[in-house]
């Protein structure tokens, strides 16, 4: 069967056909982070190992959270610090460039969980 959207041009119109829904994929496959919850309340886990970062890193803090997530990749995460981002429940932050330093989190309740991923 022909495909019924070849005439439709890319975005830069060139007239190449589109591509369809069979040959798109994905770039490169989610990566897992080191931690994904504080394993002591106070104290900061490593999310991602320092040059971890290639592209693109993502942090939430999920909306069902009870308290704030403090993310930092300058240098080790703690409460308040001035150089640790504040993530509020439901707030994330995205890390949109490639990092050669480790990523820290640290949060005041243990077994405080959020989502972290890079692709």
């Amino acid at each position: 069967m022909a495909d019924p959207y070849a005439w439709m041009t890319n975005a830069l119109g060139t007239g190449s056909p589109m591509p369809t829904r069979e040959s798109v994929t994905l770039a490169k496959t989610p990566g897992a982070p080191l931690a994904s919850s504080i394993a002591t309340a106070g104290t900061a886990v490593t999310v991602f190992k320092a040059g971890a970062i290639a592209t693109v890193a993502d942090i939430v803090n999920p909306p069902t959270a009870t308290e704030t997530l403090y993310v930092d990749f300058v240098a080790t995460a703690a409460i308040g610090s001035a150089t640790s981002i504040p993530l509020s429940p439901g707030q994330a932050y995205r890390i949109s460039s490639p990092l050669s330093t480790a990523v820290t989190a640290v949060a005041a309740t243990a077994g405080h969980s959020f989502v972290a991923v890079t692709f």
